[in-house]
């Protein structure tokens, strides 16, 4: 086992990390002994695709070299995404054309980016569609998604709720 490194690159197959300035290659694929299994933070199903360079990574394998510093990898757990998909509010920070960036009352989770694609369903807090251009800074919204939590990201969103969408009708009091 190589234990707790840093994901530096990711190149087909192959992931570059590091752990205390030593960089180890990561082999990933079918081997003699093992086919490489990628798991979540808490044992959830992944995949390479899951990886982002930054993350926290566990490599449990086989060395392939003397100098120990190349690895067949039977299981890779990326310790920086959750198992499940998690649920956030928080207010929107900016918005760019591909999400926004919100933070939410948790330390933990400030300035959260979150990455909205073409089957994120929005919608109002009457739950009716709107585009991801009617969310504006300062809406108070939630996010159904993947958080990342050494990125601090949410990707592969499947719901956004914005609860200042329509706007509160304020009664005239001269009436």
């Amino acid at each position: 086992a190589v234990g707790k490194v840093q994901l530096t690159a990711v190149s087909g197959s192959t992931l570059t990390v590091s752990r205390e300035g030593k960089t180890y290659t990561v082999s990933t694929g079918e081997f003699a002994k093992c086919t490489t299994k990628f798991v979540r933070r808490f044992g959830g199903t992944s995949t390479r695709s899951e990886l982002t360079v930054g993350d926290t990574l566990e490599i449990v394998g086989r060395w392939s070299d003397d100098t120990k510093t190349a690895v067949e990898a039977c299981v890779v757990r990326d310790l920086s995404i959750q198992k499940k998909r998690g649920t956030f509010v928080g207010d929107v920070v900016s918005v760019s054309d591909t999400g926004f960036v919100m933070t939410t009352v948790s330390e933990a989770r400030q300035n959260q980016t979150v990455t909205v694609g073409s089957a994120t369903k929005i919608v109002n807090r009457k739950e009716v569609a709107i585009t991801l251009a009617d969310v504006k800074v300062g809406h108070r919204i939630r996010v159904k998604g993947l958080w990342n939590k050494t990125n601090n990201t949410v990707t592969e969103v499947t719901h956004v709720k914005d609860y200042n969408l329509p706007e509160k009708q304020v009664k005239n009091e001269t009436e």
